[in-house]
């Protein structure tokens, strides 16, 4: 916890950021409860939000965009450079790369301010966190983590990896990915056009094909920020909801199964998963002893045995640890299905489609 405290420390625009957010939620005063059920004003509110929220998103990413070609396209101040490298000559545009990449860090600033007032209007909406709860301080914090997409690294603190079983190129591709794929979305459209159009297109054509592209990730980013915001509020309470059905005893007998259980699903995840993190420590709390030491890559055959009531739980748990975060992935749910048919699993597919999806309207996880 210290290391993460320094890296929240070192970070200006968090401390800015959380800073921000104390001030604004100081006001909310709420007993702790359970599910955190919106009613039907909170959705409509919720809506609306979400929608500004990815217009303006969109426009900031459409206006970033502009920003930087009209400056090389209707003035001579980016022009090409004619570059001479022992005898090869060649055009080189490196004063618009350069302010190309200049021009990044007022876009993300902006996002950044968009991302936190959404996450402070999401706390609004959601009444939370209580200025009065003794782990108020370490709620903001964690809503600003959410708010500036800073990487929730909580999982590290129990020796959780996310990434077993990928190979290097299988991770830095993922990474790359993540991390780029407005950059190759972009490549990718102008590359395409240019073999549609041929010699008919134009530079500043395939330059503005990136206006709705980097617009729609933009928006995409935003959305990804609030639906953190909701989950990192509301994943701990629904956590303790849920397992408040479980006794210590049962857990305990199933305690081998816990520790490859908890592997598999962040190694589904592949990402580390603050909503995944709330259900470990929820299971810690009831099974203080569990070792969470593992280092090898988890088969979901391995979750289940001969023991159909042991098999029962795992599943429900698994259930749990897969839908918290709000998401069930194509890869996912092409791996539940190796075991929904079994007699013991306690959910068909269609049922944990209607569970996630009032999940993530604001109607609670409902049990199961």
């Amino acid at each position: 916890m210290e290391e993460i405290q320094k890296r929240r420390n070192k970070s200006i625009a968090f401390r800015l950021g959380n800073n921000y957010l104390s001030k604004k939620t100081a006001a909310i005063h709420l007993e702790e409860k359970h599910g955190y059920v919106l009613n039907a004003a909170q959705k409509r509110q919720l809506k609306r939000l979400e929608w500004r929220v990815y217009l303006i998103a969109g426009i900031v990413g459409a206006c970033a965009v502009l920003v930087v070609i009209f400056p090389f396209h209707f003035s001579h101040l980016l022009d090409a450079q004619h570059l001479n490298f022992f005898g090869y000559e060649f055009d080189a545009e490196l004063y618009y790369m350069a302010y190309a990449v200049v021009m990044i860090f007022p876009e993300i600033w902006l996002l950044n301010i968009l991302n936190l007032y959404a996450v402070r209007r999401i706390c609004e909406i959601y009444r939370f966190p209580s200025s009065t709860n003794k782990d108020y301080r370490e709620q903001v914090a964690l809503l600003t983590e959410a708010g500036l997409e800073m990487p929730a690294r909580h999982m590290q603190l129990l020796e959780i990896n996310p990434y077993i079983g990928l190979t290097k190129f299988s991770y830095y591709s993922l990474l790359i990915g993540t991390k780029l794929r407005a950059t190759l979305s972009n490549v990718l459209m102008k590359f395409l056009v240019r073999r549609l159009l041929g010699r008919y297109a134009l530079r500043i054509v395939t330059d503005l094909f990136g206006i709705p592209i980097f617009a729609f990730w933009n928006a995409w980013a935003s959305r990804g920020v609030m639906k953190e915001t909701r989950m990192r509020i509301v994943s701990n309470a629904t956590t303790t909801d849920f397992l408040h059905d479980f006794s210590i005893e049962e857990l305990k007998q199933a305690e081998s199964k816990l520790t490859l259980l908890v592997h598999f699903v962040a190694q589904q995840k592949r990402q580390y998963n603050f909503a995944l993190y709330a259900f470990v420590k929820g299971l810690l709390e009831k099974v203080p002893d569990l070792n969470l030491k593992h280092t090898d890559e988890v088969k979901i055959e391995e979750l289940f045995g001969s023991d159909s009531n042991e098999n029962r739980l795992v599943a429900r748990l698994l259930i749990f640890g897969l839908l918290v975060d709000g998401t069930l992935s194509v890869k996912e749910r092409l791996t539940i299905r190796k075991v929904v048919k079994e007699d013991w699993f306690p959910l068909t597919m269609e049922q944990m489609d209607a569970i996630l999806k009032s999940y993530v309207e604001g109607e609670g996880l409902k049990k199961f």
